[in-house]
């Protein structure tokens, strides 16, 4: 075992990883951009509808100012609705008890695998199987196991323990991509 991390992740460390993934990554980017072109779309639409019913009228005019306006407040607050909704989630998955991550892990970093091991499982998993490293900041780094899940390493734990750039030139070596936010 060349590395062994003793994790307590929070909520808030949860919170932390789905706000990045929704809206620095490239996914999470991507699926803002596509909501803004749906938005614009509709609105775009239904402007058309009330222009072909009404014609040009002071009451058309006014209803494109207004759809204007709207979009331009949409635009403007759409990340921030996003986080908004994720604590709402995150609430809602602690209220009935179902949390999906372990309050406290240990991660065991072998030369061919990690491991995790939490009061209920114990997973092993080869380095190749880590889509990519996120090393958000200074404050995390992400182990994505899939496209949306990922184990989440809060830095400050990290350095606790072990050497932060010793970890992470391991890290690099042992995973295909590692990008930095």
């Amino acid at each position: 075992m060349l590395f062994r991390l003793n994790i307590n992740q929070t909520e808030e460390d949860y919170f932390n990883f789905n706000r990045f993934h929704a809206t620095e990554t490239p996914q999470g980017k991507k699926s803002i951009k596509k909501a803004h072109i749906i938005f614009v779309l509709g609105i775009a639409m239904l402007m058309a509808i009330i222009v072909l019913l009404e014609g040009w009228t002071t009451f058309t005019v006014i209803c494109a100012v207004i759809l204007g306006l709207h979009s331009v407040f949409y635009f403007v607050t759409y990340k921030k609705t996003v986080v908004k909704n994720l604590r709402k989630q995150i609430k809602r998955l602690k209220e009935t008890g179902k949390l999906p991550f372990d309050p406290v892990s240990t991660f065991e970093f072998h030369e061919d695998k990690l491991v995790e091991i939490t009061e209920d499982t114990h997973t092993e998993r080869k380095y190749a199987s880590i889509e990519r490293v996120c090393v958000f900041k200074d404050c995390y780094i992400f182990l994505y196991n899939s496209s949306v899940t990922a184990y989440v390493l809060p830095i400050s734990q990290i350095r606790a323990q072990v050497n932060q750039e010793d970890f992470i030139r391991f890290l690099s070596q042992k995973c295909n991509t590692v990008e930095y936010y």
